[in-house]
């Protein structure tokens, strides 16, 4: 199982977790679409968390 702690202080900020081998796929990204504000619904299960192998976010290094 798999626990996710805080960097800084290291409180337990989840149970154990279920490691899933992938993200899962969403058919439609607009079903469940919360209507107030825009956010999109959840893919991966309560309980479970899975590493997107895809960068995104900061911090990006350019020409790497």
């Amino acid at each position: 199982m798999t626990v996710f702690y805080c960097s800084k202080c290291g409180i337990e900020l989840t149970g154990d977790l279920v490691v899933l081998p992938a993200v899962p796929d969403v058919d439609d990204p607009d079903d469940g679409r919360d209507k107030k504000s825009g956010q999109a619904r959840s893919t991966v299960p309560r309980g479970c968390c899975a590493i997107d192998p895809e960068p995104w976010g900061a911090p990006i290094a350019w020409g790497q």
